[in-house]
């Protein structure tokens, strides 16, 4: 009797390990022969088109279906948004940032999946529909951006009322109309973060902006999720912006999308290579480049979008907008905020 119940242990096991081990989290099962043969998917792909992320691959011989996972921006974690038949999937983006994709392929067996190995990466980036009405200029390269969740102010200058809303402060140089530290306070709060360019940490430190970031050309730096990368302005012909000075134009990661704020500069030959989705120049001449020079450096970087900056009040006039807008290549968006 007691060799009849090793047996019938022994049976109970060898049943139990050849079941078909369940997919954690799903109702899946393992057909062991069939997955060994499955290979991971090839030319993964994705693109972006507004928040729509389209995914296409490769088909996967012997594969029955194929699951779709996500990293979304902030996340630590892939997680699964599909299981499909086809070998393409659309993904909903629910706010901007950089999302990244994996496939696996599921062989079946009856009527469960088993996952095969998972592709390696590849990035979308998802842009906010139109950042320019986040954008506003109330004179010269006074620029106030609206992040969402962050308020970024660049050369704040004759500000209204004294609204107290900056997170973070970029200042390109000193010039009074460029670094005004009465102007400085009425946007600054508690926890306010100071930019500036190498040369002028001194100068901030005296007006009690302590502690500022500074950059130089080439650098960059990274402030509560928005990263700033430094790029050189200075006058070519002209003495007011001297390149020794090593004042700054920033390039700012918003929402998916680089602002390029470019401070006072002619369109030197390092702009040339500025990649940005909107771009923010200096029209006005004297100082910085006339119209007719910014429309042909923006013409040769071709953002999405131009706002024309730094003209109609202290230099330029308020026609030099419309004589830039109409120089500007008819495939880039002029908006103009002055």
């Amino acid at each position: 009797m007691k060799r009849y119940r090793i047996a019938a242990a022994l049976l109970a096991g060898l049943l139990i390990l050849s079941k078909p081990a369940a997919v954690s989290g799903t109702c899946l099962t393992v057909n062991a022969e069939a997955v060994s043969k499955l290979a991971a998917p090839k030319k993964l792909k994705a693109q972006a088109d507004g928040s729509a992320v389209k995914l296409t691959w490769a088909k996967v011989k012997g594969a029955d279906a194929y699951r779709l996972y996500v990293l979304e921006p902030g996340a630590s974690a892939y997680r699964t948004f599909a299981d499909v038949k086809g070998t393409c999937a659309q993904f909903d983006a629910d706010k901007p940032g950089t999302y990244k994709f994996r496939a696996a392929a599921l062989v079946k067996s009856g009527s469960r999946y088993k996952v095969q190995t998972k592709t390696s990466a590849v990035s979308a980036k998802v842009m906010e529909a139109d950042m320019t009405d986040r954008i506003t200029v109330n004179t010269q390269s006074s620029i106030r951006i609206d992040a969402g969740e962050l308020i970024i102010r660049i050369d704040p200058f004759r500000i209204p009322d004294e609204p107290h809303d900056a997170d973070i402060v970029f200042i390109t140089h000193a010039h009074y109309d460029h670094f005004s530290p009465d102007d400085i306070r009425k946007v600054s709060k508690s926890g306010t973060v100071y930019v500036c360019p190498e040369s002028m940490k001194k100068q901030l430190a005296d007006e009690g902006f302590a502690d500022a970031v500074t950059l130089s050309p080439g650098g960059s730096t990274e402030i509560s999720g928005i990263k700033a990368e430094a790029v050189r302005a200075y006058n070519s012909g002209k003495l007011f912006h001297p390149k020794s000075n090593g004042w700054l134009g920033y390039i700012l990661a918003v929402n998916g999308q680089r602002i390029y704020a470019a401070g006072d500069t002619d369109a030197v030959k390092e702009l040339e290579s500025v990649s940005c989705d909107i771009a923010l120049v200096p029209i006005g001449g004297t100082y910085t480049m006339t119209y007719k020079e910014a429309a042909a450096l923006i013409n040769k970087i071709k953002p999405g979008t131009v706002i024309p900056v730094h003209y109609g009040s202290i230099v330029g006039t308020k026609s030099d907008g419309e004589s830039f807008a109409k120089l500007v290549d008819k495939d880039i968006n002029v908006v103009l905020k002055l």
